[in-house]
């Protein structure tokens, strides 16, 4: 063999040797690291100590396993938890998001961490609440009710403050989606017992993105269009929007009566959805749903209420015989006031009602009759002033009866 090539074999032997020792050399500080990280540190509860040789594993060995990654991210949160300076915490914190990323790269981040995540981004040196609001969003739709309250609130803020810096279409769509998580968080809220901190918490920073009505109303036509399309989640989303709506004091608008016509066209059986619908209806327009709505219950109180509601708006309409009758018809602690309207409508007829002026004179009998029924004894003496006098009597030869054709009744003028 010629010696060059001898001398190329013995070269090449000898990188080989030497890249092997290299190579011993860091697999040997690669254990040596781990060992310390728990000799030193977990064993003897020093995690500040477990996480710096972690760390310095991750280096040598070139990653970690996952087991050695549960470790390091244990000993960092453990670190943070019981750091007291807050420039060392926020130092801490740092260290772990920046871990995060590299365990997520070399695939060993496990997504139900997603929420701790997004609160360690929010509470860092250099928050970044565009990130924070991603994995808050996978966090909470991943736990559902399981996810604790203080996450919802710091999720919440975090939309908050991306909305808060965004521009044009995308400050429009957050503030659809802050209206929209609002709602979920709330029943959230509701059905998981959280407390009344958390949901006025999240009332406030809805307040801030819709201050008014007119911040509000123009979201309402989309939402509408996009309710869900199963009809008991599309109707608990239109009850809640009506609540804000509520709050907000936007219940004379138009955008509030479709919310409310949504609503009954998806639960036209619903008493709620009816009363609602009725109490935003004018004059005689409600009266054909009020009568739905009686004619659907077996509540006295529901009852008598619409049956008043009725002979309320006849009587403004100027609908005085059919007034008259629903007036009386109703029941309950309604019934006084319905007797008076009863009243007040055979009155306000009375001179259109008989054949003579005697005659047209004993309506306000009949009035007055109805008045006092109704407990009303300044409107009965007010009608009795007017009915017929005991000269007027005897001017007609003192008629003991007269029957007012206009009321089907009939009444003694002459006692």
């Amino acid at each position: 063999m010629k010696f060059g090539k001898l001398l190329l074999i013995g070269a090449t032997a000898l990188l080989t040797f030497g890249a092997s020792a290299q190579g011993d050399d860091a697999e040997r500080e690669c254990k040596r690291m781990r060992f310390l990280a728990g000799e030193e540190g977990l064993n003897k509860e020093d995690y500040k100590t477990a996480a710096m040789y972690l760390l310095k594993a991750e280096t040598v060995c070139g990653s970690l396993d996952k087991d050695n990654w549960d470790r390091l991210m244990g000993s960092l949160k453990t670190v943070i938890n019981e750091e007291t300076d807050d420039a060392t915490k926020k130092t801490y914190i740092d260290t772990l998001l920046a871990a995060y990323d590299r365990q997520d790269a070399a695939g060993f981040y496990e997504e139900k961490f997603d929420l701790e995540r997004g609160t360690y981004i929010m509470q860092s040196a250099a928050p970044d609440a565009k990130k924070a609001d991603s994995y808050f969003q996978t966090g909470i739709k991943a736990a559902g009710l399981g996810t604790h309250e203080s996450y919802l609130v710091y999720a919440y803020y975090a939309t908050y403050l991306v909305y808060n810096a965004a521009q044009g279409d995308e400050k429009a769509a957050l503030k659809k989606r802050m209206i929209e998580d609002y709602f979920k968080f709330s029943e959230m809220v509701s059905k998981a017992g959280m407390t009344p901190q958390t949901q006025e918490t999240l009332t406030t920073y809805l307040d801030y993105v819709v201050e008014s009505c007119d911040a509000l109303l123009p979201e309402i036509p989309g939402y509408i269009k996009n309710l869900p399309e199963d009809n008991a989640a599309a109707i608990e989303a239109i009850k809640r929007m009506i609540t804000l709506l509520d709050a907000k004091k936007c219940d004379g608008s138009q955008e509030y009566k479709d919310l409310v016509d949504a609503w009954v066209e998806r639960a036209p059986e619903d008493l709620d959805a009816l009363i609602k619908k009725a109490s935003l209806m004018e004059g005689t327009k409600a009266i054909p749903v009020l009568k739905d709505i009686i004619s659907k219950t077996d509540d006295p109180a529901i009852k008598a209420n619409c049956q008043y509601q009725i002979a309320y708006a006849q009587y403004k309409a100027g609908q005085y015989s059919a007034a008259h009758s629903s007036g009386k018809a109703c029941t309950g602690e309604y019934r006084a006031k319905g007797l008076l309207i009863a009243a007040q409508s055979v009155a306000a007829t009375a001179n259109g009602c008989g054949d003579s002026t005697f005659e047209r004179k004993c309506n306000y009998i009949y009035a007055a009759q109805l008045a006092e029924q109704a407990g009303n004894g300044g409107k009965a003496a007010t009608y009795k002033a007017k009915a017929p006098s005991s000269s007027d009597c005897f001017n007609e030869n003192s008629p003991k009866s007269v029957t007012l054709t206009c009321w089907g009744v009939t009444v003694n003028p002459c006692p």
